[in-house]
């Protein structure tokens, strides 16, 4: 291990910072619902939950929804950020069995079976949160978004896998993979309840749809990436995109800092190509497709925006060129690999 400081390019990302208005109402509403099921007892990591502002990452996502809403796209945030920290903490993140085993219990709950006393606060966590997104979400979407679940919990558990076989993922097959383990697609599926919008399947399906979808979704994996570099190699964690770029093409960490922000910013330039060639949907679905449209962009502007505000990942190893309005970091030597 070697010690070296990163610098890290500026990101491209040209859309307008935007902040929901009940961001510190859904900031304060999550953090008691943490307490309420208990999903953090231990004072200083509640403080750390707390500096993690789980409640402006939703804001800045979802600048339009409305109060209720925001509320219940903090809480499922903070409920998957959540789940990620207990099963690194208690080694479940490195062993498949186990994490198929909880995951089965969660999926059981969003397929209808209700919570006994003997569930922990994560099930009754998750019992509350399908409660209202099924009181906002038609059958169908019910569906979709299970689907979209399932596809995260299995994408957890080959995660598990490489770290049980100390695996490292070449690039292809991680970059294939990230948009899954990061959870976002269910956020994706989520803008059709919180916008109170329903795109119908050929219009969901279609190409261009799909593909800002995937592009949105990479940009925010691949910043995170980024951001996250010091808390991954502190946890020796191999899923990085970075430390794969690093792993596959022997690179020193500051040349795959660069490639894989330079990669970031691609992505967005063909995002923004794309959006300018989308087709003209039939006109009583343009609307819906616009804020759609809209939320993809402010998922990756406010994404960036929350990584230099939150305390989640700790950049102080980091010197970062950041956007307008984002705040500045400190820096310090770190390890490498």
């Amino acid at each position: 291990m070697t010690s070296q400081l990163i610098y890290v390019p500026e990101f491209y990302c040209p859309f307008p910072e935007r902040v929901n208005p009940y961001a510190d109402i859904a900031h304060q509403h999550t953090l008691d619902w943490v307490r309420r099921f208990e999903l953090v007892v231990d004072d200083d990591a509640f403080r750390r939950l707390a500096a993690s502002r789980f409640g402006w990452l939703a804001a800045r996502a979802y600048p339009t929804a409305a109060e209720e809403e925001l509320k219940l796209v903090s809480d499922w945030n903070t409920w998957l950020f959540i789940r990620d920290d207990q099963c690194d903490e208690t080694g479940v993140g490195k062993d498949p069995a186990k994490l198929t085993f909880l995951h089965e219990r969660f999926l059981n709950i969003l397929m209808g079976c209700p919570c006994s006393t003997e569930d922990g606060g994560l099930d009754k966590a998750l019992q509350d949160l399908w409660s209202r997104m099924r009181a906002r979400g038609s059958l169908s979407w019910q569906a979709r978004f299970i689907h979209s679940v399932e596809e995260y919990f299995e994408s957890s558990v080959w995660e598990a896998k490489n770290r049980s076989r100390e695996v490292y993922p070449d690039v292809a097959t991680y970059t294939k993979m990230r948009p899954y383990t990061g959870g976002l697609y269910t956020d994706i599926e989520l803008i059709e309840i919180i916008e109170r919008i329903s795109l119908p399947l050929e219009i969901r399906k279609h190409t261009a749809i799909e593909q800002l979808a995937l592009m949105a979704n990479n940009v925010v994996c691949w910043s995170n990436d980024v951001l996250s570099l010091q808390k991954e190699l502190e946890q020796e964690d191999i899923h990085n995109l970075v430390i794969a770029l690093s792993y596959e093409h022997e690179l020193d960490l500051q040349e795959a800092v660069v490639r894989a922000t330079e990669m970031c910013n691609e992505e967005v330039r063909k995002f923004i190509a794309l959006e300018e060639r989308l087709p003209l949907f039939p006109t009583r679905h343009a609307q819906g497709v616009r804020r759609y449209v809209e939320i993809l962009r402010s998922w990756m502007r406010g994404n960036l925006d929350w990584g230099y505000e939150s305390a989640r990942y700790r950049t102080d190893g980091i010197q970062t060129n950041h956007l307008p309005h984002s705040r500045s970091r400190g820096q310090v030597t770190k390890a490498g690999i």
